[in-house]
């Protein structure tokens, strides 16, 4: 075993192994996509997956955001949860939170040091090709540290898709949640929405139960099928809830968000959140679902989600004028940040808002620039496209050309510097900036701008 003194250096050991989110194998990727692999890893740990309730979660967005929510709520009725999320923002601890708490550095170098005495004795048997990938590696070190930490629940979000994400080795999930599907990694996934749907379905198991945010035709019709074919009784959330409206955010500052939740058996409540947007409405709602079956007894929901943030997502890096980074990067979820977005910005003087936009390759950003900076009253006149980091590949040209469609007027500057310093100069100091279309654009934005991991983490709400 390498002599580690550092978390940092255990991240980094860990990022120089083959590492999928940063683009597909060579080959076909289902030679490395493959759960009898982390079952093996997992076995020679004593399968610490299966020692604690787990809470699984799939879709195209929303995942981070009803996580958490779900999370805060589960803390709210004394479980101690553990909350493994991808991608990070700034640093890897973002991946791993023990909710509530600060993040428990020791007991996480300790683990790390376990993980990697034992590897090399038992990453030569896995199946396949080469040793265990950068994937596998946190998520393993994800089921370590919940147990180590002495976790009751962990809620898990699958990195990509679900029926051969590392983290689909769970015997029996007490719950699995889908939020909203859209087309996403369709070079792994599947051209279709039917097929990445499928593939998102692949975290059900016999037994357990379903939850599902509201979906498109397609996803619904999918969703409702495999359950059946797995025996799993599904709760949709447009089947319980009849109405979201938002209302005046009486009694708290200009950046939370109230909303109503009528129900459909009559109940209705009032939820404040510091993260914009409908469809962070939609997702406490969802969770509120979930977490009320699994804990009948939970009260005061509402200000539990209140103290709900997550980096990058409806992240101030600047109140006066307003800078938001947001990792949105499907066309819905950028129509609603710029929906609170201009909510925000309207409650305070400046000039026209300015654009930041860079997303990866896979990503509809035809369809993300038309919500942005199309039709006869765009949200957007001025983008700058950079470039969202170099863990996935991208292709801003291609952006930039998309954006140009929509008749805005756009400027292609590659490095993330120099796009952000040149935003700043043309804000002025004066006109309200968002930067979106991937959390790596956010992260590359939130590095540049020191952002201290540890004061950003939702762990001392």
């Amino acid at each position: 075993m390498p002599n580690i003194r550092t978390l940092d250096e255990v991240f980094a050991l860990f990022e120089s192994r083959t590492n999928l989110e940063k683009g597909l194998p060579p080959g076909n990727p289902n030679r490395v996509y493959r759960l009898d692999r982390m079952r093996v890893l997992c076995g020679a740990y004593g399968n610490p997956q299966n020692t604690y309730r787990t809470i699984h979660l799939a879709g195209s967005k929303g995942k981070g955001s009803v996580a958490v929510y779900i999370a805060a709520l589960l803390k709210s009725a004394g479980r101690r949860v553990g909350v493994y999320a991808s991608p990070h923002l700034v640093d890897y601890r973002e991946r791993f939170r023990i909710y509530g708490e600060s993040f428990p550095e020791e007991t996480a170098l300790a683990t790390a040091r376990l993980l990697l005495e034992k590897l090399p004795e038992h990453e030569k048997d896995l199946p396949g090709e080469g040793g265990a990938t950068t994937f596998e590696l946190l998520t393993l070190f994800a089921f370590l540290l919940f147990r180590e930490t002495g976790c009751d629940t962990a809620v898990l979000e699958t990195g990509l898709g679900g029926r051969l994400d590392a983290t689909n080795i769970i015997d029996r999930p007490e719950a699995v949640v889908f939020t909203p599907i859209e087309m996403e990694h369709t070079e792994i996934l599947g051209n279709t929405l039917k097929q990445i749907t499928a593939e998102k379905a692949g975290i059900l198991k016999p037994g357990t139960r379903a939850w599902s945010a509201g979906q498109s035709l397609i996803p619904r019709h999918e969703f409702r099928r495999q359950t059946r074919r797995a025996g799993v009784r599904l709760t949709e959330l447009p089947s319980r809830l009849r109405s979201i409206n938002q209302i005046p955010s009486d009694g708290c500052d200009d950046c939370k968000f109230a909303w109503q939740l009528l129900w459909k058996d009559g109940k209705q409540e009032i939820i404040q959140l510091s993260m914009g947007g409908r469809i962070q409405a939609e997702n406490a709602a969802l969770a509120l679902l979930v977490s009320r079956k699994l804990e009948p007894d939970l009260s005061e929901c509402s200000s539990t989600l209140a103290g709900v943030s997550l980096p990058g997502r409806f992240h101030f890096l600047r109140r006066d004028p307003v800078i938001i980074i947001d990792g949105a990067h499907t066309a819905r979820s950028v129509t609603a940040l710029a929906e609170a977005f201009a909510q925000v910005t309207e409650r305070a003087a400046g000039g026209l808002p300015l654009l930041l936009f860079g997303s990866g390759k896979g990503k509809d950003d035809r369809a993300m620039a038309r919500k942005l900076c199309g039709g006869r009253n765009p949200r957007f006149k001025e983008v700058i496209i950079s470039t969202p980091g170099s863990f996935k590949p991208s292709n801003p040209e291609e952006v930039a050309e998309s954006f140009r469609l929509t008749g805005a007027e756009v400027s292609l500057i590659p490095e993330p510097e120099r796009a952000w310093e040149t935003a700043l100069k043309r804000a002025g100091g004066d006109r309200p900036i968002l930067v979106t279309g991937s959390f790596y654009m956010a992260g590359e934005i939130a590095n540049l701008n020191r952002i201290v991991n540890e004061s950003s983490l939702p762990m001392n709400p």
